[in-house]
C-alpha cells in the first residue's frame, strides 16, 4: 500500500491522488491502480527519485 511505503496516513495519500486525478496527471485503471497520462512521466519520476542519476531531486515528505 502506498500510504505504508510513504509512512503517511491513507487520507494524506488520497488527497494527492485526488489532486493528480483532477490535474489529469493520472487516470484510475482499476481498484487501487492508476496510470500516468503524460508520456514518459513515470521515467521522469523514477529518474528524479533515484540518487544514482544526475537528475536526482529529493522530495521532502512531511514537515
Amino acid at each position: 500500500m502506498v500510504s505504508e511505503r510513504m509512512k503517511k496516513s491513507r487520507s494524506y495519500v488520497s488527497q494527492y491522488r485526488r489532486r493528480s486525478l483532477a490535474r489529469h496527471l493520472i487516470v484510475a485503471t482499476g481498484y487501487g491502480k492508476v496510470a500516468y497520462t503524460l508520456p514518459q512521466f513515470k521515467e521522469f519520476i523514477l529518474a528524479t527519485q533515484d540518487p544514482d542519476t544526475i537528475y536526482y531531486q529529493p522530495v521532502e515528505i512531511g514537515g
